[in-house]
């Protein structure tokens, strides 16, 4: 069913619009929440509540045609009304600790070249705050862009543009900084002082750092 026929169908409270939106939406949902909430029973409860939400208001959605948007937007709020109050019950070093988490464990069932470029990009993604982090998995996983990533994000378009640009950047310099520190300690003195002690998970502020040195260091510019 297109996404008009779904919302028509749930509008008349026929049940089998809203099937066929938890048959199309409900695993990428699952996915996106888990992205923002890391537990995966947080994430089900979520995904559970956005379908509840969507089923009692999408008769308001003006247009029909971007209910997968909107769906996404719903689940969005129902994230970050979960992370505050998790904010709120516990302590803000439990807080820092919950937002900065990547769940790794999920089996996708790739073959070892794809579950180590998989192990790659969440390692990379640890370099990017939770925000960059958020565009990088509706952006590039989901496939939101242009107003549908406006939508979701509940800005205006050229801001979702901005931030998805912005994001992007910060990934793909994460993404190669990650790259030589693991390999370059060994060929550049001034690295290794700076990676001393590192236990190999990047962190925004490494990122920050290791990208400067890179960025003034031939040999290491070279190896990125």
């Amino acid at each position: 069913m297109h996404d008009r026929e779904i919302v028509a169908a749930i509008v008349a409270g026929d049940p089998v619009g809203l099937g066929a939106a938890y048959d199309q939406y409900s695993q990428g949902l699952f996915f996106y929440c888990q992205s923002l909430l890391t537990e995966p029973a947080d994430a089900a409860d979520a995904v559970q509540n956005t379908f509840i939400i969507a089923a009692a208001k999408v008769s308001g959605l003006v247009e029909p045609d971007r209910f997968r948007a909107w769906l996404y937007a719903v689940a969005r709020n129902e994230c970050h009304r979960r992370l505050r109050t998790r904010v709120s019950s516990a302590s803000l070093d439990e807080a820092g600790e919950a937002a900065e988490t990547i769940d790794d464990t999920q089996d996708l069932g790739y073959d070892v070249e794809q579950a180590e470029l998989r192990d790659l990009v969440w390692a990379a993604l640890g370099g990017l705050n939770p925000g960059e982090r958020e565009i990088i998995e509706l952006n590039l996983r989901h496939e939101f862009d242009g107003t549908d990533l406006a939508d979701v994000l509940g800005v205006p378009r050229n801001q979702a543009h901005a931030l998805a640009s912005r994001a992007r950047s910060q990934f793909e310099t994460s993404l190669g900084v990650l790259l030589v520190a693991r390999s370059g300690r060994e060929y550049c003195p001034e690295l290794a002082e700076i990676l001393d002690g590192w236990d190999g998970e990047l962190t925004p502020l490494i990122r920050k750092r290791v990208n400067r040195h890179i960025d003034r260091c031939d040999v290491c510019g070279e190896r990125k």
